[in-house]
């Protein structure tokens, strides 16, 4: 397959995957179980899946320390984010406000991503990022009809996770593992559900409440798993491998309307004309951006592969390794 269209490939599938876990929370909302009992649930079955087929296809495990960094990953990118958001709705803070804040963690990418990881964005590509970002405030805006009833430190719990996702991501380049996609989502999933196990017992009081067999919870933990672990944390991984962490915190910006359609389509929910204008700009802005990211190009430190984005292998130039594929990618 030629390289440029498997990009293409992953980011369309990290941008439909990733916003199915907004309607997932959707259908989780509507169950009498906890909603933190339900998460732990959800990445314990996701683990499961991952390690029968770990168990299958790789045959040995992986090493210590390359387990030990992808947990840490996973725990920024999956336990730490996630559990922000969703303690954050808990509290009262609405789904429109915690996208809202959440739909800042590009920006923040982006700063961090050059000097850590020499991804620069171009004067053109952070107007496309500040285009995007308004884009994803009319589109949250047009949806924002619920009162702020939330106490005021409540408000912060997303700004957290957008840390948190951010350090794990720019984690996962600088601290990249030669671990095959699918052992990495294991270790990944394995640490959120410590997270959210642990949190689960300490807010239900050491008691994990179990799953049913009633279809509404089926096909909750069904959509959850599959759509929102597997392919969302699945197309992430590979995303952060291929394209970089600028490039893939762009693609963020898509998910909001693209949420929408998923909600319009399953629940009915018109988009509005704010809605409309939203996503147009966050489309053209995410656009700009992922253009001169790619123009100006991460560029290695050293010759330590481990070390920089594995976007291309450490002997080539940013110039060549967008108009070839890499040896390392062919091997």
């Amino acid at each position: 397959m030629p390289q440029q269209i498997l990009s293409l490939l992953i980011a369309a599938g990290f941008v439909v995957c990733w916003s199915s876990g907004f309607v997932g929370g959707r259908l989780a909302s509507a169950l009498d179980t906890p909603v933190l009992s339900l998460f732990a649930w959800r990445f314990l079955l996701a683990a499961l899946l991952v390690a029968l087929w770990c168990r299958w296809r790789l045959g040995e495990a992986p090493r210590a320390s390359d387990m030990r960094r992808e947990m840490a990953v996973g725990s920024l990118t999956m336990g730490g984010y996630l559990l922000g958001v969703i303690v954050a709705i808990d509290l009262g803070v609405s789904t429109s406000v915690t996208a809202l804040v959440t739909a800042l963690q590009p920006l923040l990418a982006a700063a961090l991503a050059g000097p850590l990881l020499g991804e620069r964005l171009r004067p053109r590509g952070w107007l496309g990022m500040v285009i995007a970002t308004l884009g994803v405030a009319l589109c949250v805006a047009d949806d924002m009809q619920q009162p702020l009833a939330a106490p005021w430190w409540a408000y912060l719990l997303p700004l957290l996770s957008v840390i948190s996702v951010t350090l794990g991501s720019v984690l996962a380049v600088r601290q990249a593992t030669a671990m095959p996609l699918s052992a990495a989502l294991l270790a990944q999933l394995l640490a959120a559900a410590g997270i959210f196990l642990l949190a689960a017992l300490v807010v239900e009081g050491g008691k994990l409440s179990p799953p049913t067999l009633e279809p509404s919870f089926l096909a909750a933990i069904g959509w959850l798993v599959v759509l929102s672990s597997l392919g969302g944390y699945g197309f992430f991984i590979a995303s952060l491998r291929r394209l970089g962490v600028t490039l893939t915190s762009a693609l963020v910006h898509l998910t909001p309307g693209v949420t929408l359609l998923w909600a319009a389509a399953m629940f009915g929910e018109r988009l509005g004309p704010t809605g409309l204008v939203g996503m147009v700009l966050a489309g053209v802005g995410a656009g700009l951006a992922i253009r001169y990211v790619r123009r100006s190009g991460p560029t290695p430190r050293d010759r330590d592969a481990r070390r920089v984005p594995r976007t291309w292998s450490a002997g080539e130039t940013p110039d060549a390794a967008h108009r070839v594929p890499s040896r390392a990618s062919q091997s």
